[in-house]
């Protein structure tokens, strides 16, 4: 669990901070001043990911909280329930991600809200596409503040060379102009194989045209920055623009993911299934299709209740998962029915799989309040891929229909 280190004065400010942290899910650990601060960080440090840090303590009086946090490399967020220019510039000066007033309760939301966001951005990176030497390290240091992996690339055809060969690139910030190629190329030839849900584009210029906002989004950027620009906004932007991907990432996994057992849903085994059959079409690999129905499952809803009956439903997806290989593809179906695609499995093989598959299910023992219930499970299984992805459905079907006619608990394909 990642931990934040709150420092604050007020017990009432400190408590309902850290009810909302905890609430998101976060581990705080508090303290009242700087003394207190000190020890927890000289104790502690290892455990905090970073810390929001009133900036006017009884101990320390003119902000000297901030520089012991910066002393021992913890990420810091400074709040006040004082505003005043020079001391939002003087704070903002040093290595401190933002400056937040508390004068109302919606800056605890957008704390909270901080918070989340540089606890994602440790999994994602970002790449600053400058030929400027100190441009490209400004942007990159505020970035790596920021939480984010940094790469960095000099121009646009050694920044469409580090995408390529870096997982994980979600967000670039390219300067327009550049030798070898300039932004709006590089932005271009980024969209030919990533879309903007994908990779999000910001372009930055100091050229000061009225114009060239509206060129970069043309060509394919999600957003643009003049230089030069405040900190807050840049990380309001790249803020904006990370959680609008993370939102549809969401969307995506809602639609192609069984909401009870969190593995893929029919439909996307349906876009997941057909270049691995059109393979086997080519005769490049084998696939074999399998439908998997618990046997007597209505019975144990009945007994014992849906509660129990969903928890099976995970357990069998969670075996299936374990058991099956990597290359092959599991998916609920809906109700009790689940389908496996198995990748590169014929004849003798594929028939142990399969029947391993249905013995691990029977092997279950699952024990819901000192109740034991056993479970079982048929098996239709098609090899056909001339039949198409619709057509080894229904023979797989077909089988299981047959599995179910000669006394369950068994496996059954065309020979």
């Amino acid at each position: 669990m990642t931990t934040i280190l709150v420092v604050d004065d007020s017990k009432f400010f400190l408590s309902v901070l850290s009810s909302k942290l905890r609430s998101a899910g976060f581990s705080v650990i508090g303290a009242a001043s700087i003394a207190e601060a000190r020890v927890v960080l000289e104790t502690r440090r290892d455990e905090i990911f970073m810390a929001l840090l009133d900036l006017f303590l009884p101990d320390g009086p003119e902000g000297e909280v901030v520089d012991l946090a910066i002393s021992f490399g913890v990420p810091s967020v400074v709040f006040t329930g004082n505003y005043s220019e020079d001391t939002r510039d003087r704070v903002l000066s040093k290595r401190v991600i933002d400056y937040v007033v508390k004068d109302d309760p919606s800056s605890l939301d957008y704390l909270t809200s901080l918070v989340h966001r540089l606890d994602h951005n440790r999994s994602i990176r970002a790449m600053v596409v400058d030929d400027a030497t100190t441009a490209r390290k400004y942007i990159a240091d505020l970035l790596a503040l920021y939480q984010f992996q940094v790469v960095e690339a000099t121009n646009g055809e050694q920044a469409l060379q580090r995408l390529a060969d870096t997982d994980n690139i979600r967000l670039v910030i390219t300067d327009y102009h550049m030798p070898v190629m300039d932004g709006f190329q590089l932005i271009k030839n980024i969209r030919k194989t990533w879309r903007r849900d994908q990779v999000a584009v910001i372009g930055v210029s100091s050229s000061g045209s009225s114009t060239l906002s509206a060129k970069f989004i043309k060509s394919g950027a999600n957003d643009f920055l003049n230089k030069p620009f405040l900190r807050e906004e840049f990380f309001c932007r790249i803020a904006m623009n990370v959680d609008l991907m993370e939102q549809v990432d969401a969307l995506k996994a809602a639609a192609t993911t069984d909401y009870l057992t969190g593995i893929p849903n029919r439909r996307s085994f349906f876009e997941r299934a057909q270049p691995l059959l059109a393979a086997a079409q080519r005769g490049q690999a084998e696939v074999a299709v399998a439908l998997i129905d618990l046997d007597h499952f209505k019975s144990i809803n009945d007994s014992h209740g849906h509660e129990t009956g969903d928890t099976a439903l995970a357990t069998v997806a969670r075996l299936l998962v374990a058991e099956c290989r990597q290359t092959d593809l599991v998916a609920r179906f809906g109700g009790e029915e689940f389908c496996v695609l198995a990748f590169n499995l014929a004849g003798e093989s594929r028939d142990a799989y399969f029947e391993r598959l249905r013995s691990r299910i029977s092997d279950l023992n699952l024990d819901f309040n000192g109740q034991p219930i056993t479970l079982s499970a048929s098996i239709g299984v098609s090899s056909n891929v001339q039949l198409g992805l619709d057509g080894m459905i229904a023979e797989a079907d077909q089988q299981l229909y047959r599995a179910k006619q000669e006394g369950r608990n068994r496996v059954c394909w065309l020979d």
